[in-house]
């Protein structure tokens, strides 16, 4: 199949998180299986910067008669083609989603309306058209609508997070250009304001989200955010994939950022990783005690808040624990006054480097993601790969990810997101890490599974034929 991904970021170009992760890596997983893959997002100031693209010359206009520039490169390491839509008063500033990426800017509805017009009006530029138009988040969320009256291509709109939904006033409505008898209960309208995401949920052919626990919570009131009568309805076309990662890229074997190379079969170089991310970190080098990481968006879907109650006590107790992230305010400055509460037993860095990511990954012992809600999770995956044993709450993603080592698995699960429930479980672990064979064993064990995309391919080209299906039986 000839398949077009959509969406407002993908690794390495432009990134904020799990998203971009997956856009930058499933595609090649499906190109692996013999796909004609590619990609397409808005050329970002940043991404025009680096200049590793070449200008497609033409004239190009959207359906509303809009003109872009289109750039093109490809995704690194691969012969993948890497679209940009270029238009300098929508993307050419700092910030993706807004100035920080934790606060939006106020035209985001113009900005990415545009967008998936540009999308569309690719597409029909080409000699040979997509079969699938892949879209990712409510930023795409628009193609579905535009395209919702063509016979080809099919569309698949993939929500990685319920809680981001891309909702705006009634009055920027004007900016989508789309008929004023879509804005319906059956259609774009969402109390009052239109949705981007209820547009990709109502006009695409399939729906997927990414986890198979997921799916299922966000039919239920708590996590649906006042969509799950919508996905309710529309079940029979809803499914759940977990996402994978890039194994390519993420390999502690050929990592170049870690202090020691390592697999699943020679893990004592681990402790060179550990013993420099202590240092590099002024944290305590003493070595029976448990270094927890956490690397993450500071935000309260994040659980951190379960840790702030806690930390004099595991401090005490000789945990250690190195942060890596940004995102609200509140959790930045609260983790910044324990680091200096605690110095040689905490340490924040309060930013997203993927490089001292990977050396966390590599040097902790217990990956830590206390999640209240979690649509699937990289993080707990990326840790396992490097011999990170994850400590997650069951939720989402993470319930599907992780096994408690008590029910003959390799990590340990909260039952709920409780401080206590937190703490029991980081007791836990540092009572097991204290029993070196079996703490060993379960390193092997965290690494040998297998959260790579291979096994994902197959469940997308089920829901790539239902929606090709789907748009011919019309």
């Amino acid at each position: 199949m000839r398949i077009l991904f959509a969406a407002s970021e993908a690794y390495p170009f432009a990134s904020t998180g799990g998203l971009a992760g997956v856009t930058g890596s499933l595609p090649k997983a499906l190109c692996d299986a013999g796909h004609d893959v590619s990609i397409i997002m808005p050329l970002y100031r940043d991404v025009e910067k680096a200049g590793n693209f070449k200008w497609i010359s033409g004239e190009f206009l959207t359906s509303a008669g809009e003109s872009f520039g289109l750039a093109e490169s490809v995704i690194p390491g691969t012969s993948i083609p890497a679209y940009f839509v270029s238009k300098e008063e929508h993307f050419h500033r700092a910030g993706i989603y807004g100035p920080d990426n934790a606060s939006a800017f106020d035209d985001n509805a113009l900005r990415f309306s545009f967008f998936c017009r540009a999308v569309v009006a690719f597409q029909e530029s080409l000699e040979k058209p997509p079969d699938i138009i892949h879209c990712h988040d409510w930023q795409t969320g628009l193609i579905p609508a535009y395209m919702r009256n063509r016979i080809r291509p099919a569309v698949v709109f993939t929500i990685h997070n319920m809680h981001f939904q891309g909702n705006f006033p009634q009055e920027e409505y004007v900016h989508t250009f789309l008929p004023r008898s879509l804005f319906t209960m059956s259609g774009l309208e969402f109390f009052g304001t239109f949705s981007f995401l209820k547009s990709g949920i109502v006009y695409a052919d399939q729906i997927t989200t990414v986890s198979r626990t997921y799916v299922q919570e966000i039919q239920k009131p708590e996590f649906g955010f006042s969509l799950d009568g919508l996905l309710r309805e529309r079940s029979s076309d809803l499914t759940g994939i977990l996402n994978g990662i890039d194994y390519d890229a993420w390999n502690p074997a050929a990592d170049g950022a870690l202090a020691a190379s390592y697999s699943a079969d020679s893990i004592v170089p681990r402790r060179k990783c550990r013993n420099e991310l202590l240092k590099t970190h002024d944290l305590d080098p003493g070595s029976g005690k448990l270094t927890a990481g956490i690397v993450s968006r500071l935000t309260g879907q994040k659980g951190l808040d379960l840790l702030f109650p806690l930390m004099g006590k595991l401090v005490a107790r000789g945990v250690r624990f190195v942060i890596l992230g940004t995102g609200d305010e509140y959790y930045m400055d609260r983790l910044s006054e324990l680091s200096l509460e605690h110095p040689g037993s905490v340490a924040v860095d309060l930013k997203y480097d993927e490089i001292i990511a990977r050396q966390i990954f590599s040097g902790c012992d217990i990956i830590m993601m206390p999640s209240r809600f979690e649509p699937c999770g990289l993080a707990q995956m990326m840790g396992m790969r490097y011999g990170a044993v994850p400590l997650v709450n069951s939720t989402g993603g993470l319930a599907d990810t992780v096994i408690d080592e008590k029910e003959g698995g390799f990590g340990f699960v909260m039952r709920k997101a409780a401080p206590e429930e937190l703490y029991k479980c980081i007791l836990r672990a540092g009572d097991l890490y204290s029993q070196r064979n079996r703490w060993a064993w379960l390193v092997k064990k965290c690494m040998r599974q297998d959260n790579s995309w291979k096994s994902r391919v197959p469940l997308y080209e089920g829901v790539y034929s239902r929606a090709v299906n789907s748009r011919k039986a019309r």
